[in-house]
């Protein structure tokens, strides 16, 4: 599996670097070489994904389709066993958020909680370890890795003291972004490495390398920063995709501001019945107000499900 993982990888890599419109990618389960736009010579556990969701199945070609909003459905399965094809269809469709960022000149977002049946990330206590399982950890390193930076609310950075790297997979560390105030503590991730973290204000932050302050200033002095203009601001940068882990104020404002592009909930069997619930939005009135998928699906994840929905 290791194989397709830097497969998946290098894939990503070179999507986002490739400046013509693609039409076919191509990828070798065992050798991790990818093409894009070429049909390769060696077709011996390679792995075709077609942009165009109507374009035929290749004979003896593991083929998949890219659907309109990034899901990907399965043509043939051939060379490759039901794990792989698993590992494929949960990672292949984060290799070509790319191509939306540069279609809408701005940053797509991901956004992940693990929760209890009855949607709580924590209880009343702060507990919340461990709600996600092992599985779950491994994944989110993984999309980490698949993701141009990782963003999280100052409030999260004090009370989870998280690391936001790469430590469990292979793969790039990336950009660590931080929504903060002048009296956020970044210790945590200081001690974790140099590597640059970006944190947005409404005014310039008294911070030191790696520390980057941004400074977009809000219109209305009561609110905070526009989302939107959050990941027009990164795309700027070069970060194409953001993984938001957190916490719920800033994933929920990230929602409510249609600033969220792909939503995942790692579902845990089991209920609190009281605690910290994973999203809160304005009240509604009725069912037709409610928040729906262009697509979605349900993948199992050890002993618990995650959903994955495309907004």
């Amino acid at each position: 599996m290791e194989n397709i993982w830097n497969a998946i990888l290098n894939l990503k890599e070179a999507i986002k670097a490739y400046p013509q419109p693609i039409h076919t990618c191509w990828i070798n389960g065992d050798t991790a070489v990818v093409h894009i736009n070429k049909e390769p010579s060696d077709l011996n556990r390679t792995i075709l994904i077609h942009c165009d969701n109507e374009a035929p199945a290749v004979a003896d070609v593991a083929t998949f389709l890219l659907t309109s909003v990034g899901n990907i459905t399965l043509a043939n399965p051939k060379g490759f066993n039901e794990a792989e094809v698993l590992f494929l269809k949960k990672y292949l469709p984060y290799c070509f958020i790319s191509l939306k960022a540069k279609r809408l000149k701005r940053a797509i977002t991901i956004t992940h909680f693990a929760q209890t049946l009855d949607a709580k990330i924590a209880t009343n206590t702060g507990d919340s370890k461990w709600i996600g399982n092992s599985e779950n950890l491994i994944h989110a390193h993984r999309m980490r890795a698949l993701c141009d930076g990782v963003l999280v609310g100052s409030r999260t950075v004090e009370a989870d003291n998280p690391k936001l790297n790469v430590r469990h997979v292979t793969g790039k560390n990336p950009v660590r972004i931080v929504l903060g105030n002048p009296n956020s503590d970044f210790k945590s991730l200081l001690n974790c490495s140099n590597e640059k973290i970006l944190v947005f204000g409404k005014e310039k932050l008294k911070v030191s390398a790696p520390l980057e302050s941004i400074v977009l200033p809000s219109k209305c002095p009561k609110f905070g920063i526009k989302p939107l203009a959050i990941l027009s601001k990164l795309f700027q940068l070069g970060i194409h995709a953001v993984y938001i882990e957190g916490g719920a104020k800033t994933t929920s404002n990230f929602i409510n501001s249609n600033a969220v592009d792909i939503l995942q909930l790692h579902i845990a069997p089991m209920i609190f019945g009281s605690g910290k619930a994973s999203i809160t939005l304005p009240n509604i009135e009725t069912v037709k107000e409610a928040i729906s998928f262009q697509e979605y699906n349900f993948l199992p994840f050890g002993d618990s499900m995650m959903f994955t929905g495309f907004l």
